[in-house]
């Protein structure tokens, strides 16, 4: 073969090399750009997803704290309905309360003290054997409230042993008497019979009694 047709085969074969080598690259570098225009594709799009996602967490937040916010409202508002429906009843209560406690007798300066019959004198005592009866002195406090008139009142004494006394036959563990009242400061005196009772040491509590209730109470000693 010709050294000049060798040459010539030797150059075309570079060119087409040159050439397919250029196709191959130019098709490289368009492949590429399509890969990376298609990964920048797929990051926006991803991007775009999650600020969509959150956005709706952001509106379902909201909603749910707006609606968290009304239920307050509401639970408030019926809370203050029901203080505003009660309240007046209470104080309609309350009143009727305090007037009722107005108008009842309150029984003060009470004392008692265990006496003994001499003749016509009445002598303290606190020695068991020797007393007779029981001195129950107290005032009426005075109460513009409460009717004039005559007052029932009843009177209880309790042993050391916490037992109420029978101070009138064997069951009757209360005794009255009538105390006129004129809505001043009544002073009042009573004498219960104990000589029928086998006393015993200690402590005896006397209640005074008004309409079931207790109005005053003072304690004396036996010895």
């Amino acid at each position: 073969m010709p050294q000049n047709k060798l040459l010539h085969l030797t150059t075309s074969g570079v060119g087409f090399l040159a050439v397919g080598l250029i196709i191959v690259s130019f098709k490289m570098y368009d492949f590429s750009v399509q890969n990376q225009r298609l990964k920048d594709k797929i990051s926006l799009e991803k991007s775009l997803h999650q600020n969509q996602i959150s956005e709706i967490l952001k509106r379902y937040d909201s909603l749910k704290e707006n609606r968290e916010v009304k239920k307050m409202i509401v639970k408030e508002e019926t809370k203050s309905e029901q203080e505003n429906s009660v309240k007046p009843h209470l104080l309609a209560v309350h009143t009727a309360a305090k007037k009722v406690k107005a108008n009842k007798l309150k029984a003060i300066n009470v004392s008692a003290r265990a006496v003994r019959v001499i003749s016509k004198d009445v002598v303290e005592t606190s020695i068991a054997s020797k007393i007779d009866q029981v001195r129950v002195r107290f005032t009426l406090e005075e109460n513009k409230g409460i009717e004039p008139g005559d007052k029932q009142l009843f009177i209880q004494i309790v042993n050391p042993k916490n037992r109420l006394l029978a101070l009138k036959g064997k069951f009757e563990t209360k005794l009255s008497k009538a105390i006129y009242y004129n809505r001043m400061n009544t002073d009042a005196c009573m004498f219960i019979d104990l000589h029928q009772h086998q006393l015993i040491v200690g402590d005896y509590k006397v209640n005074l009694i008004s309409n079931g209730e207790i109005i005053g109470s003072t304690n004396f000693r036996v010895n």
